[in-house]
């Protein structure tokens, strides 16, 4: 008769820096959540036309697509840091239309956030973790 002791097997589970969880909140809300809520009241609210539908088409779309991505930060994929840079692309884009095109100085705000979303993704810690 043989005993054998099993050693239980554990997952490892990696802290997530706080540049990506930092990342991850502002993308969640003012540049997902905040975003979405906004463009569905004032396409409500206000009447569309023209060039306005460009940004009521553009915004919901890019704003479910940061929430969506702003959950899977914290799992460490390089393909989740490559979709959040593509957003912070598209959110930078978005951010200038509505600033030259419409004029509206509020897209400053949402650029800085950009910005500083984008920053804390470039730290070493944030790197490390989509590269480990």
């Amino acid at each position: 008769m043989t005993t054998t002791t099993a050693e239980p097997t554990t997952a490892v589970r990696r802290r997530v820096p706080i540049a990506v969880r930092g990342a991850q909140l502002l993308l969640l809300v003012p540049l997902g959540a905040f975003q979405l809520v906004a463009t569905i009241a004032f396409s409500i609210i206000m009447p569309l036309s023209g060039k306005d539908y460009i940004a009521a088409a553009w915004a919901p779309v890019m704003a479910l697509a940061c929430i969506v991505t702003a959950l899977r930060l914290g799992r460490g994929a390089p393909r989740t840091l490559r979709t959040a840079l593509v957003l912070l692309a598209a959110q930078t884009a978005f951010g200038l239309l509505k600033l030259i095109a419409f004029g509206e100085t509020a897209a400053l705000v949402f650029l800085a956030v950009t910005a500083a979303c984008a920053g804390l993704l470039a730290l070493p810690g944030a790197r490390r973790h989509f590269h480990a």
